[in-house]
C-alpha cells in the first residue's frame, strides 16, 4: 500500500513521505480534528515535505518562502488531485489532509515519519533541502501492516540560529507583518535586515541549510518575485495580491515596509 500511496504522491513531485500511526502523534486542537473528522476513526497519518527552495536571488528584499505565490494555494492544489486519487484507490477509506493549520503537532510528527531533525526555532530540517520546507499530512483510517514510525530527532544545538536573530528574543517576521506605525528600533531592523516581509536569518545560518537542493516542485519555482516594490504592489489586482504569503495582511502593512526599507 505504501508504494501505491508513494506513486500517488511523487506525480505531485514529493520526495519524501512517511506513514506513522495517528495514535502517536500529539492533538493539539481537539476542536478542528471533531469538526473534520466525525463520522470515522484515524488509524494513520501519511506525512510529507514539500521544499519552497528556488535558489538564491540577487537583491531579494523577501523572505524565500514568499518569493513564490502562497503555499497555501500549493496544498489546495496538490489536495485537489491527490485525495480523489486515494479514495478511488481505497474506496473503502476516508482521507483529509491539512497543511499548517492542523489538529497535530506537525513537526514533531514528520520527524517522527523519518522526515528530517526538529531545529531550535522548532522548524522541520531535511537532509536534502534543509529548513525550507512546508510539510503537510493526509489523516486516513487505512490501517497499515508497519509503520515508518521512530524516535523524534533534533538538531546538534549549535547555538547559531539563536545567536544571530535581530530580534534578540522576539520576532522578527511578526514586525513586518504587524499593522499601523512600528516603532524607530523595529523600522532599523528593517532597514538593517533588507526585508519587507518574513524573516530567514535562523535559515541562513544554519549549518544544515548550506548546499541544500532546489526544489522539483514547479510550484515553487514559477510566478516569483524577489524584490517587492511600492509599483509592484499597486499594479497588483486583488486576486494576484491575495495570492501572495504577504497579502493576507493587506496592501498598507507591505508599503509601509517597503517605504521604510526606501528611506
Amino acid at each position: 500500500m505504501k508504494n501505491i500511496i508513494g506513486s500517488i504522491l511523487d506525480k505531485q513531485s514529493i520526495e519524501y513521505f512517511g506513514i506513522i500511526p495517528f495514535s502517536s502523534c500529539k492533538v493539539i486542537n481537539k476542536d478542528l480534528l471533531d469538526r473534520t473528522i466525525n463520522t470515522w476513526t484515524p488509524q494513520s497519518v501519511i506525512m510529507f515535505i514539500a521544499p519552497y527552495y528556488s535558489g538564491e536571488h540577487k537583491e531579494r528584499n523577501l523572505s524565500l518562502y514568499a518569493v513564490p505565490k502562497d503555499y497555501h494555494l500549493f496544498f489546495k492544489q496538490m489536495y485537489a488531485a491527490v485525495l480523489p486519487q486515494l479514495k478511488m484507490t481505497f474506496p473503502d477509506n476516508n482521507f483529509t489532509a491539512f497543511a499548517d493549520h492542523s489538529p497535530i503537532g506537525e513537526t514533531y510528527a514528520a520527524s517522527m515519519a523519518g522526515l528530517g531533525v526538529v531545529g531550535d526555532k522548532f522548524q522541520l530540517i531535511n537532509k536534502k533541502y534543509g529548513s525550507h520546507v512546508f510539510i503537510g499530512e493526509i489523516i486516513t483510517d487505512l490501517g497499515f501492516d508497519s509503520y515508518d514510525e521512530s524516535e523524534v530527532q533534533f538538531c546538534e544545538h549549535c547555538g547559531l540560529c539563536s545567536s544571530s536573530c535581530p530580534s534578540k528574543g522576539y520576532c522578527f517576521s511578526e514586525i513586518t507583518q504587524r499593522k499601523g506605525d512600528l516603532a524607530p528600533e523595529e523600522e532599523q531592523m528593517i532597514i538593517d535586515q533588507n526585508c519587507v516581509w518574513g524573516c530567514d536569518v535562523c535559515r541562513t545560518v544554519c549549518p544544515h541549510n548550506s548546499n541544500i537542493s532546489v526544489t522539483p516542485i514547479e510550484f515553487f519555482k514559477t510566478d516569483l518575485i524577489t524584490n517587492l516594490s511600492e509599483e509592484i504592489v499597486e499594479g497588483m489586482t486583488k486576486d494576484e495580491f491575495k495570492s501572495r504569503a504577504f497579502g493576507w495582511k493587506g496592501k498598507k502593512t507591505i508599503i509601509r515596509n517597503i517605504r521604510i526599507l526606501n528611506k
